[in-house]
């Protein structure tokens, strides 16, 4: 994995939760928040550069999810074109898109599914290829499953999917989680660690 750059890391030291923003009726929420970093995703084309417009001016650090933001393609100029539109950061499962963004010098999180055990070796091998700044675990539950080389193989980690709760977060993050992820919104304010 690349160093995860210094200043989001402090931001993830003050509030450890990354908004999943989910259309671009969700920006004002997430603007709204304490929370300084954000996963924007359902967004479409036309409004995906005014949005991170807004959201720079605003102070707030936000990763794309190229797979699910329609008229992204899954190839070099889609992320050419990210960049070009002032994108600090992406999330992708597509390791050729993690790679890319890396020499563009973009921040980068690659999303891990863990859905069994004999999927591990597979995932790390692709991130000890791509090298991604962060690593989104899915589903957070299955961390607690993990021993504690598994979980090395996959840090710095982001536990993501089914974080509902308070007690969700600082289990996630006693487990070893950077941060988590997580589109509710009550949790955008959640404290430091």
């Amino acid at each position: 994995m690349i160093d995860f750059p210094e200043d989001l890391d402090a931001k993830l030291t003050r509030n450890p939760v990354i908004a999943s923003v989910f259309g671009a009726e969700s920006v004002a929420g997430f603007l709204n928040s304490d929370c300084q970093l954000c996963i924007l995703a359902n967004v479409s084309l036309h409004e995906l550069e005014g949005l991170l417009q807004l959201l720079d001016r605003a102070g707030k650090f936000t990763f794309v999810n190229m797979d699910a933001c329609s008229g992204l393609g899954q190839d070099r100029g889609a992320v050419e074109y990210l960049k070009k539109i002032g994108t600090q950061g992406i999330v992708s499962t597509k390791t050729a898109m993690i790679q890319r963004a890396n020499s563009l010098s973009m921040v980068t999180m690659q999303k891990v599914f863990v859905t069994d055990r004999s999927n591990l070796p597979r995932s790390a091998a692709a991130l000890e290829q791509s090298k991604p700044h962060l690593v989104q675990v899915m589903p957070w539950p299955v961390i607690s499953h993990l021993t504690e080389g598994e979980k090395r193989s996959l840090s710095p980690f982001v536990a993501a999917g089914f974080v509902r709760t308070g007690a969700d977060v600082a289990t996630a993050l006693r487990a070893g989680a950077k941060g988590v992820s997580t589109s509710a919104k009550e949790l955008w304010d959640q404290a430091g660690r």
